[in-house]
């Protein structure tokens, strides 16, 4: 039987590093990560998510949902 993907059903969300500021993708099941430029240790509870910095997340995140609604009501079809 072949392995199933772990990944399956995860979500990437963007933080900002406390200490050098660049993005950071983290997966939704961890609950902290290390930045991938400094090296820091970032703590998903009390990161910055990408809506409370840029300025396009609003539209980005709008795209986003509409995908996700439409995608289940394909499912429940």
């Amino acid at each position: 039987m072949p392995e199933k993907c772990k990944g399956a059903g995860l979500r990437i969300a963007i933080y900002r590093c406390p200490e050098c500021f660049e993005t950071v993708e983290i997966f939704s099941d961890e609950k902290k990560a290390s930045c991938t430029h400094c090296g820091s240790a970032i703590m998903v509870a009390t990161a910055n998510k990408c809506m409370e910095w840029c300025s396009l997340a609003g539209s980005c995140m709008a795209k986003t949902v509409k995908k996700q609604v439409k995608q289940r009501k394909q499912k429940s079809k």
